[in-house]
């Protein structure tokens, strides 16, 4: 049962397009303001629709961004509607397509460095969502899904939804019908993809520099049109053409020449980059946002302008009805009808106390302002007053008083989940917070949670539903970590009989399949020669032991070498794996070996030439490929690198090795905050973070 299908708070309607009804609700709980999409039936007929929204949901269960709300879960409110919902955290602020349509009704200017400012936020946080999933894409930006604060700070919603939509198998034109979607071109069904997320990207751009929403007739026929039409309007009212190198970027960002387009956030990113550092009267500055917002909010208290006149035509009058004429009604008192005597005296009214708020008080969520210093502006956005008023005009303002003042919603019964797991001691993560580990039982609040057991390999992502009262169980298998590991044993000449721990196990050539891990002794006969050798085998891992006869009583003819990493990595030889660095040491035939070292995740892959001499311990150097790392917070921070000290943010392009590091944020007045990233040589990394 979904947990806001019990609560008592009222909603306030907040916004309706193709995907369904935004209202705004208060948690029973924790009083927290929640944004709940309501989306429409017709969508969810689909069979697929619901399992592919909560899979992306659980996929993206651990992303968060600050450009991104956070998607608290997928609920079903109770019957008879049972719509599904998606439950996220409410974002001050107005929807930038309400922005853009406002704006050309009351002729307002956006100039060109409010339009930068916000693609400035916007094309960052597309290129970081590419980046942390690579095979995810939002799907779905538009202005619709585009929040922007009364801080200037822009906020993507509902980046869950794309996969889903997807299933619906709509066609480019119908998209953008029912969801303003801008997809690419292709041959068969729009696929919902980075190339998609880049082209919807593009639209909104051009939607900012022309200051007004796209018509539903000018995409996609009328986009090259519009981009060249487009101009750049200055803060004091002048016009000039779009730049060369923005005009391009847009171009290759609306994919008209498919052969140029940009391919993901990231490329589009690095060229937009590009197009500022070579265009100086381009400022994307906060200033410059936020006094377009204080213009657009000043207009919405004016009167609307009226509608133009049109021409009407003179109605001509009809002959008249000759209607028989009828008696008039004569006036009746009302005291003729009752006797006032026989009413009842009305009660006194009741005293009441003062009023336990102020109705005509605005009723939102506190917003910080991101700036540092200068005086504190406290702002309200008309949205917020809006919301207050229709909140009090449905149940009257003392009734919402009480209700969120007053008392607090009866708590509804927790739940039980039972975790299990073979084997056991599997890490049991609940909404991210950790539980423990398998086997758990865990009481929980009833209503929608993300399950993550997380063993070897990739974790298990599971999105369930406690209902009050009920205990859910939930058992998985994991594949159990390698026991044994492989001997392969050659000689020169080939035949000898092999004794591993004083039994016979074959002939050489000859591999082993089944050694318990630790050291074994290895004992070679043949025409009279005996050869003994101590080899250390790994689990999962193959240990290689090659021996001359020949040459057997000259001495060992085995070694090992040792290589430390920060991070796992794989080491094969010929495409055979000989271990992992997680081993001290790994064994092989004393001679030359051209090792092959790869680590997937990190995108990894190196070739070592070593030396190994026999009977002994040879060291390889590691010298790992740098990844790049660019780092941000608001309003500022310090930041330390691995307990080294790196400077104050911005930081761009800083140059460090790949794998784990530990990055923390310290402000004097705003404490600090610590983030782990893995840096890879396949895209950069950025973070920002806010401190307050």
């Amino acid at each position: 049962m979904s947990s806001l299908a019990m609560t008592d708070y009222p909603e306030a309607p907040l916004f309706s397009d193709g995907l369904g009804e935004r209202v705004v609700v208060a948690d029973g709980a924790t009083g927290e303001l929640l944004q709940i999409l309501r989306i429409r039936p017709a969508l969810t007929a689909v069979a697929s629709f619901e399992f592919a929204l909560r899979e992306r949901t659980a996929r993206l269960a651990n992303f968060r961004h600050a450009y991104y709300t956070r998607v608290r879960r997928i609920d079903r409110a109770m019957p008879p509607g049972g719509s599904l919902a998606v439950v996220s955290d409410h974002v001050e602020g107005t929807r930038l397509s309400d922005i853009l349509r406002v704006a050309e009704e009351r002729h307002l200017q956006l100039d060109v460095n409010a339009a930068i400012c916000l693609m400035r936020q916007l094309v960052p946080a597309v290129a970081v969502l590419h980046e942390n999933a690579r095979d995810v894409a939002h799907g779905l930006i538009a202005p619709e899904r585009l929040v922007v604060s009364p801080n200037a700070k822009l906020m993507i919603v509902e980046h869950v939804l794309g996969a889903a939509i997807e299933q619906l198998q709509y066609g480019r034109d119908r998209l953008w019908q029912e969801f303003r979607v801008a997809m690419p071109p292709s041959a068969g069904l729009p696929r919902f993809d980075h190339r998609a997320d880049v082209a919807e990207m593009g639209l909104v751009a051009l939607a900012l520099l022309l200051g007004r929403p796209i018509a539903q007739d000018e995409y996609p026929n009328q986009i090259g049109k519009l981009l060249d039409g487009a101009r750049e309007r200055s803060p004091i009212g002048g016009e000039r053409p779009l730049s060369t190198a923005l005009h391009g970027w847009l171009s290759r960002t609306l994919q008209l020449d498919v052969r140029r387009a940009f391919a993901s956030g990231r490329d589009a990113l690095a060229a937009f980059d590009e197009v500022l550092a070579d265009d100086s009267q381009y400022v994307a500055a906060p200033v410059a946002l936020e006094t377009f917002l204080s213009r657009y909010g000043a207009a919405l208290l004016e009167p609307a302008p009226a509608p133009p006149v049109r021409d009407m035509p003179v109605p001509v009058p009809e002959p008249p009805v000759t209607v028989a004429a009828t008696a008039a009604a004569q006036p009746v008192e009302i005291t003729a009808l009752l006797n006032i005597d026989d009413l009842p005296a009305p009660e006194p009214s009741p005293v009441t106390g003062p009023p336990l708020f102020n109705p005509d008080a605005p009723f939102s969520a506190p917003i910080a302002d991101v700036r540092s210093d200068g005086p504190r502006r406290r702002r309200i956005s008309v949205r917020t007053l809006a919301m207050a008023a229709a909140m009090v005009a449905a149940v009257g303002g003392g009734a919402v008083a009480f209700k969120y003042y007053g008392r607090v919603a009866a708590a509804p019964p927790m739940g039980t989940l039972v975790v299990s797991s073979n084997p056991s001691g599997i890490e049991v993560v609940v909404d991210g917070v950790n539980r423990g580990v398998t086997p758990a039982r865990i009481t929980t609040a009833p209503g929608a949670h993300i399950l993550e057991l997380r063993g070897r390999g990739t974790p298990r992502v599971i999105p369930l539903n406690v209902a009050p009262g009920s205990e859910v169980s939930q058992y998985l298998e994991f594949a159990d970590a390698p026991a044994v590991g492989q001997l392969a044993v050659q000689t020169q000449p080939a035949g000898a009989r092999v004794l591993v721990d004083g039994t016979e196990r074959g002939v050489a050539p000859v591999t082993i399949f089944d050694l318990t891990p630790g050291d074994h002794e290895v004992v070679l006969e043949a025409e009279g020669l005996t050869a003994r050798h101590t080899v250390t085998i790994q689990a999962g891992g193959t240990a290689s032991l090659m021996v001359p006869l020949s040459a057997a009583a000259t001495g060992p003819s085995s070694g090992w070498f040792a290589l430390k990493a920060p991070f796992t990595i794989e080491i094969r030889e010929q495409g055979r794996l000989l271990g992992t660095t997680d081993s001290d040491r790994l064994m092989t035939t004393a001679g030359r070996h051209e090792l092959e070292l790869t680590n997937e995740t990190l995108g990894y892959r190196a070739t070592r030439v070593v030396q190994v001499p026999g009977g002994k311990v040879v060291t390889l150097p590691l010298d790992l490929p740098k990844g790049t790392l660019s780092l941000n917070a608001t309003p500022w921070a310090e930041v330390w690198i691995d307990g080294e000290r790196m400077g104050e943010t911005p930081i761009g392009n800083l140059h460090v090795p790949i794998g784990p590091h530990e990055i923390v944020f310290k402000n004097p007045q705003l404490g600090e905050k610590r983030q782990a990233v893995s840096v890879t040589t396949a895209a950069p990394v950025r973070v920002s973070v806010d401190m307050k």
